[in-house]
């Protein structure tokens, strides 16, 4: 990744109101944050935190800035200090080439595609275009047209590259820019009898573009390909236009194609937005939570919009957002329903959009014959981890419902919830159709796969960073490492043992970052970077150790309360009462566990 274009995705990544208020108290007033100067002394707060903007601002003092700028000042660090510093403490990768000097100035190549959104548009007015008749024809008025600045690339091969060398712009800077590819005749115009979107980005730059044929060349929507100012990751359609409304009505609606946005639009719905691809990126979820935190997703009913809702949920939540999702009846895209039954309907559906954990539960209902004991097991196994997902007046509301429809024990489901997983899954069943709960062997067979309590498991790799010979220890107490990345730190670290003659006794954290993948190597950051092991190995060692036994003992306790469960469905009672002398002996090692803990911390 350029430089340049990662200085841009850090300032997206990074939320100027999270950083700040780690130092600054600060209070919501109005579109701001309000707190005292950390710059200089005073009583009454005028020191501001913009997020929309992404940017604070001192009226005592006048010191003012954005993210990067706050951390230069307040920590009096040179400006790549300052970003080396937001990198570590968020988990984000910085490039490895970078250059020094001035930053480049892209204002030429946005130059360069607004004459090319202006010879689109003016491509749109010819007589007879076909273009503009195909938007008529979609509902779309011309005072639209004219908004989001829609146009026409002709069917000729060089219309646009001719335009563009006559107006000064060379073919390198077409080819850089997307607008042009080259062919063994020369360059040629990459967008050829389609409709054209503008792609606007919130500094109300054109900075890509996106092309509907109307013809038979394939394919149907073509996109820019992305470029030293266009990354789709980081950008929304239509925003430019509708993020003062997304604001002013605290609620956004993420759809998926153009014409949806710009159908809503014009029908009076304005707080809108679609992601440039099929789902949500983590930075168009961040950028939307400074707008607004209330996300409404409205994707297609098909697998490809299912999964594009499940994945928006997953990046909204991690953005600090609180996401809804919107179906659209008989299987129409909003642009059809809002044209066939109007703004009001559309709004109705907007209002009804049920909150993600309810869209979750209703999707995992497929597939499963709730009219069946088994079919509802499994079916309860298989949203433990959406309920664990959830708050906890939510969580409790939902595991009501799910024990008074279905009969079974709130506090068996409950206790699944609060273990780390049942170590269950649909692969554990046999042919017969029966649960692990039913067969001690099947329970033995999941227990090679369990819970994964990836925090307990990383702890035991830092310190094995800081001594490898707790390696040989962990074989010997029996400990198994199931979460990939912990795995991984101590397959690296082995590794590095086995390169020097006599083994290294402890690894730097860069060394092992630098064998990891960029993924891992996030995760493993964020770790290292909140787990303090201290001066006593030993302590900490024990200490963990018997966090990782406790986690297996929650496991086994949720499957037996899951065993339970079914006992007490079907009238078993001699299976009961085994059961339950199980469960106090469980109890009872927890107990002495959590007691041993406390008598090593006193």
């Amino acid at each position: 990744m350029a430089w340049d274009n990662f200085i841009d995705e850090l300032k997206m990544q990074v939320n100027i109101v999270d950083v700040v208020g780690r130092e600054v108290n600060l209070k919501k007033a109005g579109a701001n944050y309000k707190g005292l100067c950390p710059f200089h002394s005073e009583k009454t707060p005028s020191f501001m935190v913009n997020e929309e903007r992404q940017i604070f601002n001192c009226f005592g003092c006048g010191e003012k800035g954005d993210v990067i700028k706050f951390v230069q000042s307040y920590y009096k660090l040179p400006f790549m200090e300052a970003v080396e510093k937001l990198c570590n403490e968020y988990g984000i990768r910085m490039p490895e080439k970078r250059h020094s000097g001035p930053r480049k100035d892209y204002s030429r190549y946005y130059e360069i595609n607004a004459k090319a959104a202006r010879f689109f548009y003016n491509s749109l007015g010819s007589r007879g275009n076909k273009g503009l008749a195909y938007l008529m024809k979609r509902g779309l008025s011309r005072d639209t047209i004219i908004k989001f600045g829609l146009g026409y690339a002709p069917a000729s091969g060089t219309a646009l590259v001719d335009h563009l060398r006559a107006d000064g712009v060379t073919d390198e800077e077409m080819l850089r820019l997307g607008l042009a590819n080259s062919g063994k005749n020369g360059l040629y115009d990459k967008f050829r009898d389609r409709v054209m979107f503008p792609i606007i980005n919130t500094q109300d730059k054109v900075i890509g573009f996106g092309g509907r044929a109307i013809g038979d060349i394939k394919p149907k929507y073509l996109n820019s390909p992305e470029s030293e100012i266009f990354l789709k990751k980081n950008n929304l359609f239509g925003l430019n236009f509708t993020r003062n409304e997304i604001s002013g009505e605290d609620r956004a609606i993420i759809v998926e194609g153009y014409m949806d946005v710009i159908s809503l639009y014009q029908s009076g719905v304005r707080n809108v937005a679609a992601s440039l691809g099929t789902a949500l990126t983590d930075n168009q979820a961040k950028l939307l939570c400074r707008y607004s935190k209330n996300i409404i997703l409205s994707y297609d009913s098909d697998n490809a919009g299912i999964n594009a809702a499940l994945r928006g949920i997953s990046v909204i939540n991690s953005a600090g957002g609180k996401p809804r999702v919107l179906t659209v009846s008989d299987g129409k895209d909003p642009d059809e329903f809002i044209q066939k039954n109007g703004r009001e309907a559309f709004l109705k559906l907007a209002d009804d959009a049920v909150p993600a954990a309810e869209f979750r539960l209703r999707l995992a209902r497929r597939g499963h014959d709730l009219s069946t004991d088994t079919g509802v097991l499994e079916y309860i196994e298989s949203i433990i981890p959406v309920l664990r997902d959830l708050g906890p007046v939510e969580q409790d509301m939902y595991i009501r419902r799910l024990s008074e429809e279905f009969g079974i024990s709130d506090r068996a489901i409950l206790m699944s919830v609060q273990t780390e997983n049942t170590g269950r899954s649909a692969a554990g069943r046999s042919a017969s159709g029966t649960t692990p709960m039913h067969s001690r062997m099947n329970r033995r067979r999941d227990r090679e796969q369990p819970a994964i309590d990836e925090r307990i498991e990383i702890s035991f790799a830092l310190l094995a960073m800081n001594n490898t010979r707790y390696i040989r220890r962990f074989e010997e107490d029996g400990i198994e490492f199931h979460s990939d990345l912990a795995s991984h730190i101590i397959s690296a670290l082995s590794a590095l043992a086995d390169s020097s003659e006599n083994g290294p006794h402890c690894a730097d954290a860069e060394s092992i970052a630098r064998m990891l993948d960029p993924d891992e190597e996030e995760r493993f950051r964020r770790y290292a970077g909140s787990i303090r092991i201290g001066s006593d190995d030993e302590a900490f060692y024990r200490e963990t150790r018997a966090s990782y036994l406790i986690n297996n003992y929650k496991m086994e306790k949720a499957e037996l309360l899951n065993e339970l469960a079914i006992a007490e469905k079907t009238g078993r009672q001699d299976e009961i009462e085994e059961l339950a002398a199980r469960l106090i002996r469980l109890d009872n090692l927890i107990n002495k566990t959590n007691q041993i803990m406390e008598e090593h911390n006193a």
